[in-house]
């Protein structure tokens, strides 16, 4: 039996603890100069499921207690590794309380849903009570706002085209893409209330989920009492949702108490290459950045820091 280490009340076996890598509350770290993003973290596609792989961050001292009536913002450079045969949910970033048993339990979540070509965004307090929105390619109208052609545009993915390796869409540096959801108070999934931006540009109206005809079901009520917990690459609670054939890599993961606007992820998306985010002008607003460096260089130091596990890895980007 290998070696098992418990943070935070979660266990996990064989961990290689990225110690470098750590944030705080707002605490700016000097020298602004040129920012060379040269790493990303590898999800391991190792046994999808097991979080003995994961790519996780554990919230100690409440930076990420979102509820339904936070503005926030969630932004990162992927990779992706899938293919087409992955034929299932791909989970991107998913962020939970810590004793959660199930999805739908006050969370956050994105995913994409490769059968269907969509990237969906929820947040929940139980499996009565959540919101849903997805975006895809098509170049049709079906009901008025609800364009897809802006996502298609936006994406650059083709028409229906699906995302994977081989269709990575628009990209910035190195076939990297800047996703970012933005939200602002209103516990509502109805655009503007909630975007999605491909690189920097806004993905327009998305399209409600099947649940109810406002993809909203019952009233989500997310406490804010619990510390969260996040994955990265996988669900946060049993490491589902990896992807297949090549790990995605992600980079220079922020996480923001405000919804950003057009012009701040423009700003974000700095012409495709990861920017250092102290160098952001909504910077005070920024709670969490992971840019994944080996030496750590560009974090910010505080308590906050991801565990890499098992087979997921730092690597060159």
């Amino acid at each position: 039996m290998g070696l098992i280490t418990k943070i935070n009340g979660l266990v996990y076996k064989n961990i290689a603890k990225y110690s470098s890598v750590t944030k705080a509350n707002t605490k700016k770290v000097g020298g602004t100069g040129n920012f060379h993003n040269k790493n990303a973290v590898a999800k391991s596609i190792t046994a999808p499921g097991d979080l003995t792989h994961a790519i996780h961050l554990a919230d100690s001292n409440g930076d990420f207690k979102f509820t339904d009536d936070s503005a926030f913002s969630i932004s990162f450079w992927i990779k992706v590794g899938w293919d087409t045969s992955v034929n299932a949910t791909v989970t991107l970033f998913h962020l939970q309380d810590y004793d959660a048993s199930a999805y739908w339990d006050d969370e956050y979540r994105m995913i994409y849903y490769e059968p269907s070509n969509r990237v969906y965004f929820y947040w929940g307090s139980d499996g009565s009570n959540y919101a849903q929105q997805f975006w895809h390619s098509e170049n049709l109208n079906p009901t008025g706002d609800r364009d897809y052609s802006v996502m298609l545009t936006a994406s650059g993915l083709g028409h229906g085209g699906n995302w994977n390796a081989a269709n990575r869409g628009n990209v910035g540096n190195d076939d990297y893409t800047l996703i970012t959801i933005t939200k602002d108070t209103a516990n509502s999934n109805n655009y503007p209330n909630l975007k999605m931006y491909w690189n920097a540009a806004d993905c327009g109206y998305g399209y409600y989920g099947t649940a109810s005809p406002s993809g909203m079901t019952g009233t989500p009520n997310l406490g804010s009492s619990t510390d969260k917990e996040i994955g990265l690459g996988s669900s946060s609670h049993i490491g589902s949702g990896a992807g297949n054939n090549v790990e995605s890599k992600f980079m220079n993961l922020t996480i923001w108490n405000k919804e950003l606007t057009s012009g701040e992820v423009s700003e974000l998306y700095n012409s495709g290459a990861p920017l250092h985010a102290p160098s952001h002008s909504a910077y005070a607003n920024c709670v969490g950045w992971y840019p994944f460096q080996d030496d750590g260089a560009g974090g910010i130091s505080g308590t906050e820091t991801f565990t890499i596990s098992g087979d997921s890895n730092i690597e060159a980007k």
